[in-house]
């Protein structure tokens, strides 16, 4: 007999709106930013990649308050370099 699987049916589609706290650079088409939640000063700050139309990728959230947005910038350095070096090696 066959099983019949059923996939969870999407309710709305939701727009979120941020506000770009660092724009660390772009790296072969992809942008890494330090973003925020718009007017809401309690939200994660959210490292993300960017690229093209439909990529948004978050790779790491850090609390709201000032050591947070510290190790965030840091860790946004940190990743750019690395995207640096492996952008680097891959179009070698």
């Amino acid at each position: 007999m066959a099983e019949v699987i059923q996939f969870p049916q999407r309710t709305e589609t939701q727009t979120l709106k941020f506000d770009e706290k660092h724009a660390f650079g772009e790296i072969g088409g992809l942008m890494l930013s330090l973003v925020q939640e718009q007017d809401k000063a309690d939200a994660p700050y959210t490292l993300v990649l960017f690229g093209g139309n439909d990529v948004f990728f978050p790779l790491g959230s850090f609390e709201p308050t000032l050591e947070g947005l510290e190790l965030a910038t840091i860790t946004g350095e940190i990743t750019l370099r690395a995207l640096a070096v492996g952008h680097d090696n891959w179009s070698r």
